[in-house]
């Protein structure tokens, strides 16, 4: 294994956001069965009355949790309004 392999093996996920808009009644919809995923987005509620819903995740896991969200949109008036990282 080179060494390059080898430091990129040790580092952790890259961490990254996606910034959803749901309407206040759903947000414990949304929250309550993402949370049944365990490990893929951990949801916190922004505050405010705009229904913002900050969901953290990694890299790795993006396309597992757009999927849920986007079956949530199926079910709640579920919005993504951007994707990002800290870093």
């Amino acid at each position: 294994m080179t060494q390059n392999a080898t430091s990129n093996a040790s580092r952790p996920p890259k961490e990254i956001w996606v910034l959803c808009k749901v309407p206040r009644e759903e947000i414990f919809f949304m929250r309550y069965n993402l949370e049944a995923y365990e490990g893929v987005g951990i949801p916190t509620t922004l505050p405010g009355r705009e229904g913002l819903v900050k969901v953290i995740t990694t890299e790795e896991q993006r396309k597992e949790l757009e999927e849920i969200l986007n079956s949530f949109a199926d079910e709640i008036s579920l919005e993504i309004i951007e994707w990002g990282s800290d870093g």
